[in-house]
Protein backbone atom coordinates (compact mmCIF):
# COMPACT_ATOMS: atom_id res chain seq x y z
CA UNK A 1 0.00 0.00 0.00
CA UNK A 2 1.34 3.43 -0.97
CA UNK A 3 0.78 6.48 1.13
CA UNK A 4 2.32 9.76 2.06
CA UNK A 5 3.82 9.35 5.51
CA UNK A 6 4.29 13.02 6.34
CA UNK A 7 2.10 15.94 5.35
CA UNK A 8 3.71 18.42 2.98
CA UNK A 9 5.70 21.15 4.70
CA UNK A 10 7.96 24.04 3.83
CA UNK A 11 11.62 23.84 4.79
CA UNK A 12 15.04 25.04 3.69
CA UNK A 13 17.79 22.87 2.28
CA UNK A 14 21.07 24.39 3.48
CA UNK A 15 23.89 25.40 1.15
CA UNK A 16 26.22 22.47 0.55
CA UNK A 17 28.70 20.91 -1.82
CA UNK A 18 27.54 17.94 -3.87
CA UNK A 19 29.17 15.33 -6.05
CA UNK A 20 26.93 15.15 -9.13
CA UNK A 21 26.45 13.36 -12.44
CA UNK A 22 24.04 14.55 -15.15
CA UNK A 23 22.38 12.04 -17.43
CA UNK A 24 19.37 10.99 -19.34
CA UNK A 25 17.12 7.94 -19.44
CA UNK A 26 15.47 5.43 -17.15
CA UNK A 27 16.90 4.18 -13.85
CA UNK A 28 17.16 0.71 -15.41
CA UNK A 29 19.51 2.04 -18.11
CA UNK A 30 23.27 1.52 -17.83
CA UNK A 31 24.20 5.25 -17.55
CA UNK A 32 22.04 5.63 -14.42
CA UNK A 33 23.50 2.57 -12.71
CA UNK A 34 27.04 3.62 -13.69
CA UNK A 35 26.45 7.13 -12.31
CA UNK A 36 25.21 5.79 -8.95
CA UNK A 37 28.25 3.53 -8.60
CA UNK A 38 30.65 6.29 -9.63
CA UNK A 39 29.21 8.79 -7.13
CA UNK A 40 29.70 6.48 -4.18
CA UNK A 41 33.11 5.29 -5.45
CA UNK A 42 34.37 8.87 -5.85
CA UNK A 43 32.99 9.83 -2.45
CA UNK A 44 34.85 6.90 -0.87
CA UNK A 45 38.03 7.68 -2.84
CA UNK A 46 37.88 11.21 -1.38
CA UNK A 47 37.92 9.77 2.12
CA UNK A 48 34.24 9.79 3.08
CA UNK A 49 33.24 6.80 5.17
CA UNK A 50 29.74 7.69 6.35
CA UNK A 51 26.61 6.40 4.65
CA UNK A 52 24.57 9.07 2.83
CA UNK A 53 21.39 8.92 0.76
CA UNK A 54 21.41 9.29 -3.00
CA UNK A 55 19.48 12.26 -4.43
CA UNK A 56 17.98 12.42 -7.90
CA UNK A 57 16.60 15.56 -9.54
CA UNK A 58 14.34 14.83 -12.50
CA UNK A 59 12.86 16.72 -15.44
CA UNK A 60 11.16 15.49 -18.59
CA UNK A 61 12.68 16.00 -22.05
CA UNK A 62 14.49 19.13 -20.89
CA UNK A 63 11.42 20.82 -19.35
CA UNK A 64 12.35 21.46 -15.70
CA UNK A 65 8.74 21.62 -14.49
CA UNK A 66 7.50 18.49 -16.26
CA UNK A 67 7.91 14.90 -15.07
CA UNK A 68 6.14 11.83 -16.41
CA UNK A 69 6.54 8.69 -14.29
CA UNK A 70 5.33 6.65 -17.25
CA UNK A 71 8.01 7.87 -19.67
CA UNK A 72 11.37 7.36 -17.93
CA UNK A 73 13.36 7.21 -21.17
CA UNK A 74 12.68 10.96 -21.54
CA UNK A 75 13.98 11.80 -18.07
CA UNK A 76 16.88 14.22 -17.66
CA UNK A 77 18.42 13.64 -14.26
CA UNK A 78 21.11 14.81 -11.93
CA UNK A 79 22.19 12.28 -9.34
CA UNK A 80 24.07 13.59 -6.33
CA UNK A 81 25.54 12.78 -2.94
CA UNK A 82 27.04 15.17 -0.39
CA UNK A 83 30.71 15.89 -1.08
CA UNK A 84 33.23 15.28 1.69
CA UNK A 85 34.25 18.49 3.45
CA UNK A 86 36.92 20.69 1.92
CA UNK A 87 37.30 18.79 -1.35
CA UNK A 88 38.34 20.69 -4.46
CA UNK A 89 37.03 20.34 -7.99
CA UNK A 90 40.50 19.10 -9.03
CA UNK A 91 40.45 16.36 -6.38
CA UNK A 92 37.00 15.27 -7.57
CA UNK A 93 38.08 15.24 -11.22
CA UNK A 94 41.16 13.16 -10.37
CA UNK A 95 39.13 10.66 -8.33
CA UNK A 96 36.35 10.50 -10.95
CA UNK A 97 38.79 9.69 -13.76
CA UNK A 98 39.36 6.29 -12.12
CA UNK A 99 35.66 5.36 -12.27
CA UNK A 100 34.64 6.39 -15.80
CA UNK A 101 31.72 8.70 -15.02
CA UNK A 102 31.67 12.49 -15.27
CA UNK A 103 31.38 13.19 -11.52
CA UNK A 104 31.72 16.91 -10.77
CA UNK A 105 31.74 19.05 -7.65
CA UNK A 106 28.85 21.51 -7.47
CA UNK A 107 28.05 24.21 -4.97
CA UNK A 108 24.36 24.00 -4.18
CA UNK A 109 22.92 27.22 -2.69
CA UNK A 110 20.47 27.35 0.20
CA UNK A 111 17.05 26.59 -1.20
CA UNK A 112 13.48 26.91 0.11
CA UNK A 113 11.48 23.77 -0.70
CA UNK A 114 8.16 22.08 -0.18
CA UNK A 115 8.70 18.49 0.90
CA UNK A 116 7.00 15.30 2.00
CA UNK A 117 7.93 11.68 2.58
CA UNK A 118 6.52 9.11 0.17
CA UNK A 119 6.28 5.54 1.39
CA UNK A 120 5.98 2.81 -1.19
CA UNK A 121 7.25 1.89 -4.64
CA UNK A 122 8.78 4.58 -6.83
CA UNK A 123 6.25 3.75 -9.55
CA UNK A 124 3.47 4.82 -7.15
CA UNK A 125 4.81 8.32 -6.43
CA UNK A 126 2.28 10.20 -8.57
CA UNK A 127 -0.32 10.77 -5.80
CA UNK A 128 2.45 12.02 -3.49
CA UNK A 129 3.83 14.32 -6.19
CA UNK A 130 0.30 15.60 -6.88
CA UNK A 131 -0.19 16.29 -3.16
CA UNK A 132 3.13 18.11 -3.00
CA UNK A 133 2.38 20.35 -6.01
CA UNK A 134 -1.14 21.02 -4.65
CA UNK A 135 0.43 22.10 -1.35
CA UNK A 136 2.77 24.47 -3.21
CA UNK A 137 -0.21 26.06 -4.99
CA UNK A 138 -2.26 26.26 -1.74
CA UNK A 139 0.63 28.16 -0.13
CA UNK A 140 0.54 30.70 -2.98
CA UNK A 141 3.98 29.59 -4.14
CA UNK A 142 5.36 28.48 -7.50
CA UNK A 143 7.81 25.69 -8.30
CA UNK A 144 11.28 27.10 -8.96
CA UNK A 145 12.70 24.03 -10.71
CA UNK A 146 12.49 20.27 -11.07
CA UNK A 147 11.65 18.01 -8.16
CA UNK A 148 14.26 16.05 -6.22
CA UNK A 149 13.93 12.61 -4.67
CA UNK A 150 16.08 11.68 -1.66
CA UNK A 151 16.22 7.91 -1.27
CA UNK A 152 16.12 7.08 2.44
CA UNK A 153 16.02 3.30 1.94
CA UNK A 154 17.92 0.92 -0.31
CA UNK A 155 15.72 -0.68 -2.99
CA UNK A 156 18.09 -3.66 -3.05
CA UNK A 157 17.33 -4.56 0.58
CA UNK A 158 13.93 -2.96 1.25
CA UNK A 159 10.56 -4.34 0.16
CA UNK A 160 8.88 -2.00 -2.38
CA UNK A 161 6.02 -1.20 0.01
CA UNK A 162 8.50 -0.10 2.68
CA UNK A 163 10.62 2.23 0.54
CA UNK A 164 10.81 5.79 1.87
CA UNK A 165 11.60 8.73 -0.39
CA UNK A 166 11.68 12.43 0.43
CA UNK A 167 10.09 14.34 -2.43
CA UNK A 168 11.17 17.99 -2.66
CA UNK A 169 10.15 20.84 -4.93
CA UNK A 170 12.14 24.10 -4.86
CA UNK A 171 9.81 27.07 -4.50
CA UNK A 172 9.85 30.79 -5.20
CA UNK A 173 9.12 32.58 -1.96
CA UNK A 174 9.43 36.19 -3.09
Amino acid sequence: MTHTTLAPALSTVPARALLAVDGRGAPEDAPFTKAVRALFAVRAALGARDDVPLEGTYAQDGDPLRFDLGAPHGWHWTLAVPAPDDRTADAVTTAAARFGAPVVLRAHPEQPVARLVHRGPYDDEQPSLDALYAFVAEQGLRPAGPHTEVYLTDPGTTAPGELRTVLRVPVWTG
